[in-house]
């Protein structure tokens, strides 16, 4: 008899039952995101921080302001001033300001206006002096002149000027179509100052009679006027 061969397949091997699964691959996604969102974090903070400062110093810079001497009642050309007359002001800070500080106060209590001083108004350097160049009866008068009211060749100190009204507002129109205007003053220039870039005005000052000083001065507010060198004064 012929043995029969068993064609049966073979079982498949059992699996374990507490075989682990294969470990999953670690993902580093969440940490990284932490570590963007701290550094963004961070940025803020410090632009925070940056526009803080910033805006800090530019309003330290906006209301920082100096202590200066103003004028606490009209002075007069001529007059000596004394510490009833200046008044402390704290102005901001300004590069286009000159005025005269108010640690200068006894510094210039004792000095003599040289131009006529307006209450509130500051004080420079330009505008008070020792007086110790005016002579017994002389005062001292600011005249704005432009282009045309004096020579080409300019003024300088010590020269003997005339001052001329000009036909203007200080003109008095008669019945016959004239115009009386007043007399020419005799003046000695003091200082001439720099021409002003924005108006093109010159600032002259003038020694005048004391007589003539409030004319001179009333003239000179109006602007018409014009300067005469005198002869032997050029």
């Amino acid at each position: 008899m012929t043995a029969q061969i068993n064609s049966r397949p073979a079982a498949a091997p059992r699996r374990e039952e507490n075989a682990l699964p294969s470990a999953a691959p670690v993902q580093l996604t969440a940490a990284a995101k932490r570590r963007v969102s701290r550094k963004t974090l961070s940025l803020a903070v410090l632009v925070v921080l940056l526009g803080g400062i910033l805006a800090y110093t530019a309003a330290q810079m906006l209301t920082t302001r100096t202590d200066v001497l103003a004028v606490a009642r009209d002075v007069p050309v001529g007059a000596t001033l004394t510490a009833a007359d200046l008044v402390v002001a704290s102005i901001p800070d300004d590069p286009a300001l000159a005025p005269i500080p108010a640690d200068d106060l006894s510094d210039v209590v004792g000095m003599v206006a040289e131009v006529p001083l307006s209450q509130g108004s500051l004080i420079t350097t330009g505008q008070v002096g020792t007086g110790s160049d005016l002579a017994a009866g002389e005062v001292l008068v600011a005249l704005a002149l432009q282009d045309g009211q004096f020579p080409a060749r300019g003024l300088n100190p010590g020269q003997q000027i005339l001052v001329v009204p000009t036909p203007g507002t200080t003109g008095v129109t008669t019945n016959a179509g004239t115009s009386e205007l007043p007399d020419p003053v005799e003046a000695t220039v003091a200082e001439v100052g720099p021409v002003n870039a924005t108006t093109q005005v010159t600032v002259v000052d003038v020694r005048v009679a004391q007589a003539d000083g409030v004319a001179v001065a009333a003239l000179a507010s109006t602007g018409n006027l014009a300067v005469v060198v005198l002869a032997g004064g050029a």
